[in-house]
This record gives C-alpha cells, sequence and structure tokens, in this order.
C-alpha cells in the first residue's frame, strides 16, 4: 500500500471518528488545521502506535505534522 493511500486512509478514519464524537464540520481539509480536531486527531494517532511497522511511520509523520503546526 502507497505511502499516500495509508495516509489518506488514516485521515479518513480520523474524519469518521470525529464525526461519530459529534463533530459534523471536520473534514479531510481541516482535521490537521483546527485546534480542537487537530487535539482530537492526534490522541487517536497516538492510541494506534505500534500496531503496524508501516502505519507507525506514517502516523509518526502525521503527529510530526500536528505538532509542528500547533502554535
Amino acid at each position: 500500500m502507497a505511502k499516500n493511500t495509508i495516509r489518506e486512509k488514516m485521515i479518513s478514519a480520523g474524519v469518521r471518528n470525529l464525526k461519530e464524537f459529534g463533530y459534523p464540520a471536520v473534514t479531510a481539509e481541516n482535521i490537521m488545521t483546527d485546534s480542537i480536531y487537530r487535539q482530537f486527531f492526534k490522541s487517536m494517532l497516538d492510541d494506534n502506535l505500534g500496531i503496524s511497522d508501516a502505519g507507525d511511520v506514517e502516523i509518526k509523520n502525521l503527529i510530526n505534522e500536528i505538532v509542528k503546526s500547533t502554535p
């Protein structure tokens, strides 16, 4: 599975989970930029570290992006 596909699937799963938690306005475009969505998404990513080596690389990349974009 290509790296971008893994990344897109993780973001899509994060959007789906946040919508289930009551955040209907979350999108793939704002999950990494909105402060509330970003916090929840990072927490979800942290919870999934250690499941697979390939996934861990992309999870760590997404976490790094979130941390770098946090003011």
